[in-house]
């Protein structure tokens, strides 16, 4: 067993394997120019021990050798170290076995006696080609998996950033969004505390426009405008002279009525910086708006925003019903007959069949749970929007409950000398009361 290295850089090794030296010898003269450790063995056995102490590359063993044939040993290598290029060396005689051992997959190539040194170096060079693109190829593999797992790495911290932002923005738009509505509130509360100005007709006109406008099944976001449109439909009457719009209309005289009308374009005016609120604007300036054309601006029908055909009707069913209008109050069955007689003139008649068919369409519809402050619970939501007894707006609707909110509401109750009557949704009721139960069971 000797070891012949032809170059001390050489990364790929050649184990030759025949129990004849003088055969050895001619491979080491045949091989002696290629850029290999070459390792020499005179028998199976010891070709075993040199595999089992070195990375060889290609194996070439004669196919008769006493003990363990070629076929044999190739046989362990096969099993032993499937990746080595393993060839066989063989005379006429065993040319049936060594093609059987071929097709079983025990060897890769055969070489007859006696060799060409060309085609040798061929086979050699054929097997360590081999294995270098066997090698290149598991390199590649494993870069692949590497690439792979930080591509997926990077993936998931993206996916975690892009969580992140997009709870930040979520979070940031809440913020803004309950900002925006502290401060839509707010500009009811200014219209409000205007002694002369009755923040209740407000109220039951947005409540009342807000209800047609879901029988109409307009959209979540058109509802929401119209009944914040109704909130604050009076919102021009701040920039016009008390003497102007206290009295009933039809007891206003000419001048003073064509000045009061001009209170939309007054809101308009002082709604015109708050760009969100453009919507809400043009249901209030085009409010005064008939159906026929003959309205403040002379728009007919569909030029005249849905939102404002709803007020219209909404607003002045109220105006009737508190005698804003005639000077007389009317009930509502009056009040209906009396805006019959102006369908689809002053009237979209669409919206307001929606009024005179709908059964307590004046009343409220939904089925909320009543409570007092000392009754509610964190996590519950606000139904409909709490006023004080001057009309004043103390927590919008939608509120979900705090802590904080609660006790601020017991104690203006108890100033108050009564207990609020406070909306709240039934299932938010529910869930809070289930959770507050299991909480005690788990204490």
């Amino acid at each position: 067993m000797t070891e012949l290295k032809a170059d001390k850089k050489a990364t790929y090794t050649v184990l030759f394997v025949d129990d004849e030296p003088n055969i050895l010898r001619a491979i080491k003269r045949a091989l002696f120019t290629m850029d290999i450790t070459l390792l020499l063995a005179d028998s199976g056995e010891k070709a075993l021990e040199l595999l089992s102490t070195n990375d060889v590359h290609v194996v070439i063993s004669d196919m008769k050798m006493p003990q363990m044939s070629g076929a044999q040993l190739l046989e362990q290598v096969a099993k032993l170290y499937p990746d080595t290029f393993r060839v066989v060396l063989t005379g006429y005689a065993d040319i049936e076995s060594t093609i059987k051992a071929v097709n079983e997959g025990k060897i890769h190539r055969y070489l007859q006696k006696p060799w060409d040194n060309q085609e040798l170096i061929r086979v050699v060079e054929e097997g360590l080609e081999r294995v270098k693109l066997k090698a290149e190829n598991e390199r590649l593999q494993k870069l692949t998996r590497l690439q792979n797992k930080k591509l997926k790495d990077v993936n998931t911290q993206l996916e975690q950033m892009v969580h992140k932002r997009t709870r930040q923005i979520k979070a940031a738009l809440q913020k803004i969004e309950k900002h925006n509505l502290a401060m839509e509130q707010v500009l009811f509360n200014v219209i409000s505390i205007n002694p002369h100005i009755n923040g209740k007709f407000a109220i039951e006109v947005s409540e009342l426009a807000g209800k047609l406008a879901r029988i109409a099944r307009l959209s979540k976001e058109e509802i929401k405008l119209v009944r914040y449109a109704g909130l604050i439909c009076e919102l021009g009457l701040l920039g016009l002279k008390t003497e102007d719009f206290l009295a009933p209309f039809a007891k206003l005289k000419y001048q003073q009525q064509q000045d009061y009308l001009t209170q939309t374009k007054q809101a308009a005016l002082i709604l015109a910086p708050a760009h969100e609120l453009h919507g809400v604007s043009d249901i209030i300036e085009y409010q005064f708006e008939h159906y026929n054309g003959s309205g403040l601006y002379k728009k007919v029908a569909k030029e005249i925003p849905a939102g404002a055909r709803i007020l219209a009707i909404a607003r002045d069913y109220w105006r009737l019903v508190t005698g804003r209008l005639s000077g007389i109050e009317l009930s509502p069955r009056d009040a209906k007959l009396e805006m019959k007689k102006h369908r689809n003139t002053r009237y979209d008649g669409e919206f307001l069949d929606l009024l005179l068919e709908a059964e307590d369409v004046t009343t409220s519809t939904l089925l909320h749970t009543s409570m007092k402050a000392t009754q509610l619970k964190a996590g519950m939501v606000l139904a409909q929007n709490l006023y004080n007894d001057s009309h004043i707006l103390i927590l919008p609707e939608g509120h979900v409950f705090t802590d904080a909110t609660i006790h601020k509401l017991i104690h203006f109750e108890e100033e108050r000398g009564k207990a609020f009557s406070i909306q709240v949704e039934p299932q938010t009721a529910k869930e809070t009361n289930d959770q507050n139960e299991l909480s005690k069971h788990a204490d």
